[in-house]
């Protein structure tokens, strides 16, 4: 049986590196409405209207919407 160390510790070099660039664990969840933000904006007017419909397709707040994108979106030099 694994244990949570011994995962730890056959991904400590890509953990370490993710940190670095400011990635956080849960990121991963976030792949799915990414890439429903990439399709919607080739089809909406507006950023609002895609955030919007973001919000009510992920079942989340569009603020919330609105900084999982900038999250995403930053340069992995920055770190915040």
């Amino acid at each position: 049986m694994m244990r949570r160390i011994d995962l730890v510790e056959f991904n400590k070099e890509l953990l370490q590196k993710l940190n670095e660039a400011g990635i956080r664990l849960e990121d991963y969840k976030y792949c799915d409405l990414y890439r429903d933000y990439l399709e919607l904006s080739q089809t909406m007017v507006t950023r609002k209207a895609v955030i919007l419909t973001l919000a009510e397709r992920h079942h989340i707040s569009d603020r919330q919407v609105y900084n999982i994108l900038h999250h995403l979106e930053m340069s992995v030099n920055r770190r915040h």
